[in-house]
């Protein structure tokens, strides 16, 4: 309850500091509850999300490779071209799958 008060205090300093009066008092904490009770949802919803960039974003992607892997070559992946490599051999034209990444060099594996 003291945390409660302690806030009020603090608020009823702002609005003397700024020259409001209590009329004000209202509106403002409205839009104060209003935006936590939009924002904090929200930022939860973000922490929870599935990573989309960096490495963790490539593991799983599909794409296509461009030329023959065997054990290295080039595939087309998240909109892009990368050199990939393979533990097995993987004609050009096929579906790859992202299973991991080395430095800027994929790891992937043929979709079958």
């Amino acid at each position: 309850m003291g945390e409660v008060t302690g806030v009020l205090d603090l608020l009823g300093a702002l609005f003397r500091l700024f020259g409001l009066d209590q009329s004000a008092w209202f509106p403002t904490l409205s839009l104060l509850v209003l935006f936590f009770l939009i924002a904090v949802p929200i930022g939860l919803l973000a922490q929870s999300r599935k990573v989309t960039t960096g490495r963790e974003g490539m593991m799983g992607q599909t794409g296509v490779a461009l030329t023959d892997l065997d054990p290295g070559g080039r595939v087309y992946v998240h909109s892009e071209y990368w050199n990939a490599r393979s533990t097995n051999a993987i004609p050009e034209g096929a579906t790859v799958v992202v299973v991991s990444v080395d430095r800027l060099v994929l790891v992937v594996e043929q979709v079958k």
